[in-house]
């Protein structure tokens, strides 16, 4: 037969109470203190004389309540002391202790209720539990819940369609902007595979494509033509197709990544933009005819009025002038050469015996090239007017160069054998469009030196990405 283990002493027993890892409160019905263990005197910085003895300092609380804030004596007598009395017993009452010198404890306090032989009420018995961990959960809690909220009332209030797609292709969430958007409901899209519901036009198995595109990028994004399948749903009239800017995002589940990833799939309505976009096309073409047209002009007049030794070279100019024009107004360049962008400004200053270019082949995205331009035109209008090509023997040289490769490049336009050169005694308009223009298109350093023998503009430049052009 086993040997059963020995029986706890007392003087043992009562060392699990004292140092139990939670505070023991023993009251009378009143409420009267009559012990309090050694955890809870350590929480409240109560001091620990052995024994059951409370009160054995004259600031000592005396009664339960008084180990309580304000809202929790409120409530131990209104709530938890009447509980006790009638039924016996209270369950987890959150409350906060008072604690000398420090804030105040959140505690979970349960109490039982204990009877003589004759079934009158001789004691009260209090656990008390250091809930602190538990509220900082709470908190955490209640702050996820309420960002929560917050995002749900987004996705249901948006403009936009916001869907959730598995990664089989099957939707299991769509907002009521989608609704709106699409004129699908959620019950007839929901389940369903999100390429079978809503079309791109120009991108068959655009969900696919999203997903390949989203396993090295952070999104995808495609601008089309949209429409939702409503053959299924016999009382809900088709929507004309909108133009939209879809963005597929991955959602990754992050206690598990190994999960394949859902996806977030928004829709923005940009048919307004379209439009917009369309009628300031029509008016650009409208503007570049009449450019054209005035340039046409211009030349015949030139060719009546203006003597035979100067015509040529003045018709010449304006031509070049408009092809300038044609290059740079061209919506479909989505990047140039500064060699080429350099040409166009050579023949506008009469050829390259005037302006002369070295420099290698470097290819800038559209609105670098374009900010460029605009500066080599005003660079080119002044030399003209006043600087080294007023005069037949000056000229002007532009050197460009980068030493390290895709490092930044530097370029000097450099006025020779021009009239003697003053410092302006104020920034003219030109020199101010030229600074703010490169500075904002190609965070560029510009300066300008007025030496005597002639102009030196220094431009220090880091080239963008060049972005392809899109296949037509």
């Amino acid at each position: 037969m086993a040997d059963r283990p020995a029986p706890v002493a007392g003087e043992t027993m009562a060392e699990l109470v004292a140092d139990a890892p939670c505070g023991i409160v023993v009251t009378d019905p009143q409420g009267k203190l009559l012990y309090l263990n050694g955890t809870l005197r350590r929480w409240l910085d109560l001091s620990e004389e052995k024994g059951a003895e409370t009160g054995a300092r004259g600031d000592e609380p005396t009664r339960l309540a008084e180990l309580l804030t304000l809202p929790g004596k409120l409530f131990y007598e209104t709530h938890i002391a009447p509980m006790m009395r009638l039924q016996g017993h209270a369950r987890e009452i959150s409350c906060m202790l008072e604690v000398r010198g420090g804030p105040p404890l959140p505690v979970l306090l349960s109490g039982v209720a204990r009877r003589d032989d004759q079934g009158e009420l001789a004691r009260f018995d209090y656990t008390i539990f250091d809930a602190r961990e538990r509220r900082i959960y709470e908190d955490e809690l209640r702050t996820a819940r309420r960002k929560a909220d917050e995002l749900a009332a987004i996705v249901r209030s948006s403009p936009n369609a916001i869907l959730r797609v598995c990664a089989n292709g099957e939707i299991s969430s769509w907002n009521d902007g989608a609704a709106r958007m699409l004129g699908l409901t959620a019950e007839a899209a929901l389940g369903r595979d999100v390429e079978s519901v809503i079309a791109l036009a120009g991108h068959p198995g655009w969900f696919d494509e999203a997903r390949r595109i989203c396993q090295t990028e952070e999104e995808a994004v495609f601008e089309a033509e949209a429409a939702a399948d409503t053959a299924g749903t016999p009382d809900t009239p088709p929507r004309p197709a909108r133009h939209v800017e879809a963005t597929i995002v991955p959602i990754v589940d992050k206690a598990d990544k190994t999960r394949p990833p859902c996806y977030s799939v928004v829709l923005r309505d940009i048919t307004d933009r379209k439009r917009a976009e369309q009628r300031l096309k029509m008016a650009f073409a409208e503007m570049q005819h009449r450019v054209k047209n005035t340039l046409a002009v211009i030349t015949s007049i030139a060719r009546q009025s203006l003597p035979e030794a100067s015509r040529k070279a003045f018709i010449d100019r304006l031509h070049a002038l408009s092809r300038a024009h044609d290059v740079l107004s061209d919506e479909a360049r989505k990047q140039a050469d500064l060699r080429d962008v350099l040409a166009l400004t050579v023949e506008e200053a009469g050829g390259p015996a005037r302006l002369r270019v070295s420099g290698p082949s470097l290819t800038l995205p559209a609105h670098q090239a374009t900010s460029l331009s605009m500066a080599f035109h005003e660079l080119l209008t002044n030399a003209l007017k006043y600087g080294a090509l007023s005069v037949p023997e000056g000229h002007v040289e532009v050197r460009y160069e980068r030493e390290v490769p895709g490092g930044p490049v530097r370029l000097v336009w450099h006025e020779k054998g021009g009239p003697p050169v003053t410092p302006p005694e104020q920034t003219g308009f030109g020199s101010r469009m030229i600074t703010s223009v490169l500075r904002a298109d190609l965070a560029a350093r510009v300066t300008f030196d007025y030496a005597p023998d002639g102009l030196r503009c220094e431009f220090d430049f880091v080239p963008d990405k060049v972005t392809e052009p899109l296949a037509p």
